[in-house]
């Protein structure tokens, strides 16, 4: 049997174990059904009252939706692209752990992560949206079914190519309407909606990684001019752009503006641009939580409300005309990319609780594992925050929080930039490319960002370090890192830093491997693939393979001597 064949055959039988798996919910188990809603793209600070925004209705359903369960005040990933986001939240693992750095280096089948987990524990995982997480094997072994469900319409580009504002990402806005179940987030919705009110396997966990308010700016037609650009400048303060002490991606010459041809738009009299970017992006966020009311409604008319523990936070956030600046930067830590919403809704949990120490992406899936009774000795760095949603005075507001990001090696970034993307000066991440490959790759430089509830951190070793004091300065416009009043804070934050960076270096594999060389030769087969791509040994069907005892004398070639 070759060695495809094998591993063909291994996933096979995975997918016949997962349809014995997908049963009712057994006697007894009380485990919560789970559902973790996650556009793509929301920023904390633009997303509902309970983050100070004043526009008006603009989040009504995780308005109400938080105020049933817990909202988390300051929730940060770890890091500030899609992929390495969510692989860095579905592993609890950080971005120097996991190498996971790019957009195309997705999680693989030998690595261990939550839905992994969750599935080999009895729930049946279901995915509908976007993937930006998962290697193909990976699918088989951590979902239990999938649809790739994205998307709407955003119309075409407001500029054509050549004409500065082409790569400003702004949108004509779509035609299709928003209840139009042919565009993948709402489809999405509906066929979770659709799983849920038809006797599903439980417990069960739905994942909706939709496109929220990724760019290009652009919402269905309900949405458009919700808000008029003045009733959106009433309401809304845009940062001011070209901060000398910024790093270089917000320099005007050098920066993203440079790359993306903003720079005739930084004028007073001519930068309305900025301000219908954050309109639009205003309104994205608006369908999308009109989309997320929608799960809610199917949820409760299903009957398993009160048995259903609901997740909701984003992947990042994006600057949406702050800093004239457009989507995301992965060599950024502005808390306009590393601040996202959350809120949690648990069985029998508090309504109404706010929490308001930092908390980290990571986190909700470690609740998620700790929810279910899952055990393992997987090593892994995300906090359980049941406590909290039963008692949100349980609150730790001396927590630090980490995020990473940037790059350093020649294979992250060539050809093509971090996501790897044609040598087409027409396509929207063509800039982007260029700007991170510039200087022979330095363009945009590995960053680590520690932050509590009070001061910010981000250290680059080969670029421009940030230091902010939050209680002054939330808004992150006065970079204090060279300011000599705040050295102990900077002396204090580097020393957490340091201990973080050691602490968390490396992990043990679950598996133990014997040192005595294999027999030779040692083909690959069926038994060989199952053990690369299960990486916890208490979860083999059978034994797998003989361990050789550790003897430490026989494997030196020592006789005579017991080990």
């Amino acid at each position: 049997m070759t060695s495809s064949t094998s591993l063909l055959v291994l996933l096979l039988h995975l997918s016949l174990l997962t349809t014995i798996l997908d049963a009712k919910r057994a006697p007894g188990d009380k485990r919560p059904n789970i559902i973790l809603f996650f556009p793509d793209t929301l920023r904390a600070e633009s997303h509902g009252a309970f983050y100070g925004n004043t526009i008006p209705n603009l989040t009504p359903n995780f308005d109400k939706f938080a105020s049933t369960g817990t909202l988390f005040k300051q929730a940060h990933v770890a890091h500030t692209q899609c992929s390495p986001s969510r692989a860095t939240m579905m592993t609890g693992r950080y971005m120097h752990v996991l190498g996971h750095r790019t957009q195309i280096h997705l999680l693989r089948a030998y690595e261990e992560n939550y839905f992994r987990l969750l599935k080999e524990s009895g729930y049946h995982v279901k995915w509908l949206g976007k993937n930006d997480a998962l290697s193909k094997a990976a699918f088989n072994m951590s979902v239990s079914s999938w649809e790739n469900d994205i998307g709407y319409d955003s119309g075409h580009n407001m500029f054509k190519f050549g004409e500065a504002g082409y790569w400003s990402m702004l949108s004509t806005g779509g035609q299709k309407h928003a209840n139009d179940t042919s565009q993948g987030d709402l489809k999405a919705i509906t066929h979770a909606v659709e799983f849920m009110n038809n006797d599903p396997p439980e417990p069960f966990v739905i994942f909706l990684p939709t496109r929220g308010a990724h760019p290009p700016y652009g919402s269905p037609p309900e949405y458009q001019h919700k808000w008029t650009l003045e009733e959106v400048k009433a309401h809304v303060t845009l940062r001011p752009p070209n901060n000398p002490k910024k790093p270089k991606y917000h320099q005007p010459d050098v920066g993203i503006q440079h790359y993306r041809n903003l720079t005739s738009f930084t004028t007073t009299s001519n930068d309305d641009i900025f301000w219908k970017i954050r309109q639009s992006y205003l309104e994205m966020i608006s369908f999308t939580d009109w989309t997320f009311g929608e799960l809610l409604k199917g949820l409760k008319k299903s009957g398993l409300e009160s048995t259903t523990a609901v997740f909701h936070s984003s992947d990042h956030g994006d600057f949406a005309g702050d800093y004239h600046l457009v989507e995301k930067w992965p060599g950024g830590a502005d808390d306009v990319l590393t601040h996202v919403p959350m809120a949690i809704r648990i069985p029998s949990g508090v309504a109404g609780g706010i929490v308001h120490g930092p908390v980290q992406s990571m986190d909700m899936m470690e609740t998620m594992l700790d929810l279910a009774g899952i055990d393992t000795e997987w090593v892994r760095f995300g906090v359980s925050l049941r406590n909290v949603l039963f008692d949100s005075t349980k609150d730790d507001l001396k927590r630090y929080v980490y995020s990473e990001g940037g790059f350093y090696y020649h294979s992250e970034l060539f050809p093509g930039g971090s996501d790897h993307v044609p040598n087409n000066p027409k396509g929207m991440y063509w800039p982007r490319a260029q700007e991170e490959m510039s200087d022979n790759g330095t363009g945009s430089p590995k960053w680590v960002m520690v932050r509590n509830g009070t001061h910010k951190l981000v250290y680059r070793p080969a670029g421009v370090c940030e230091l902010y004091d939050l209680v002054l300065d939330e808004h992150e416009l006065n970079n204090v890192y060279d300011d000599s009043k705040y050295l102990h804070y900077r002396i204090e934050l580097e020393k957490h830093m340091m201990e973080w960076l050691i602490r968390t270096g490396d992990v043990p594999p679950l598996r133990n491997d014997p040192r005595k060389s294999p027999k030779n030769p040692n083909p690959i087969n069926q038994e060989t693939c199952e053990t690369l791509l299960q990486p916890d040994p208490s979860k083999d069907p059978e034994e797998l393979f003989d361990v050789e005892p550790n003897d430490l004398m026989g494997i030196n070639g020592v006789p005579y001597f017991s080990t």
